[in-house]
């Protein structure tokens, strides 16, 4: 056989060899799947606890598919918030180490900035990285290294696990009582608004009532007790038996004296909002939350005013 026939066959091997090689990868070794933080799932989490320096305790309890706040106030709770805490559970954290008691101190774990239980799971919020924004967390004996966002959930104000929505998507209003207009929703499901607009489209009234349905506040703070200067209600569709979206969760005591599904299917919800300021912010404040929700002063023509377009 001549030599071009051995090259060829040589070659051939060559990339044989070199392609067992890619796939195999011979000396390398996988490593192993990095655990996550906790044992717990999400949906397992149904309480959490928040203990800081100097600030009340906040405690949260889940309630079917929503979650509340039950300390130091009862609201309804803010879900961006409690997910950062409930992802914190499940995090896959590849820095962590073993500290004996007497190290934490240089970890800023010996007085924890941040104590949160997730159930019945303790993790500890020290202080910063000194390289990089990562936070020293203390869990089950070890310490770790979780992003800065895990640390700005956990010590965050009460305050920031208030939410937002001034009202929930899942109720359907059916009438507004606002200053000068009235709003009732027809059985077409169209909308009566008094006082009549002829150059109003129902697209445009539509458009209002998404508006409703949808505002979120840039912050929610406790009732200042400064005086209402005007009154909003809406009405809602009956809610069905065991719904809580709206409503701060129940004690014990309020569980027991609860109205059976034909009360609660009897009467309409009415939520009573009354307006504190129109500039240099719109501030309106929930009677049965005892809280206020602050939106941009433009908030006020697109929530109080309903004009053509």
């Amino acid at each position: 056989m001549s030599s071009r026939w051995w090259l060829n066959v040589g070659l051939a091997l060559v990339i044989v060899i070199m392609g067992l090689v890619v796939i195999f990868k011979p000396g390398m070794h996988k490593s192993p799947p990095i655990p996550p933080l906790t044992s717990l799932s999400m949906e397992a989490i149904t309480h959490i606890r928040l203990q800081r320096p100097d600030q009340p305790e906040i405690d949260l309890e889940k309630s079917g598919d929503h979650w509340f706040m039950t300390a130091p106030r009862k609201a309804r709770a803010n879900g961006f918030r409690i997910n950062e805490l409930l992802h914190l559970a499940v995090a896959k954290i590849a820095t962590h180490f073993s500290a004996p008691t007497a190290e934490l101190g240089r970890y800023g774990l010996d007085k924890p900035r941040a104590e949160l239980w997730l159930n019945d799971q303790k993790i500890s919020f020290g202080g910063p990285h000194p390289l990089n924004p990562d936070f020293y967390i203390l869990y089950n004996g070890s310490v770790y290294l979780v992003p800065e966002h895990f640390d700005n959930a956990a010590t965050g104000r009460p305050s920031d696990f208030f939410s937002t929505r001034l009202i929930n998507t899942a109720d359907k209003p059916v009438a507004f009582s606002l200053p000068g207009l009235h709003l009732t929703r027809k059985p077409d499901g169209s909308w009566q608004v008094t006082p009549p607009n002829k150059d109003l489209s129902t697209d445009r009234v539509n458009q209002f009532v998404d508006e409703w349905r949808y505002a979120e506040a840039l912050s929610v703070t406790p009732y200042s007790g400064r005086p209402v200067i005007d009154h909003i209600r809406i009405t809602f569709v009956p809610r069905t038996a065991g719904s809580s979206e709206n409503k701060p969760a129940p004690t014990a005591a309020a569980a027991g004296t609860a109205p059976g599904p034909k009360t609660l299917a009897a009467a309409p919800e009415e939520l009573d909002l009354g307006i504190l300021a129109r500039k240099p912010e719109l501030i309106l404040y929930r009677h049965d939350e005892g809280l206020e929700y602050h939106f941009p002063a433009e908030m006020a023509t697109q929530l109080l005013q309903l004009k053509p377009d």
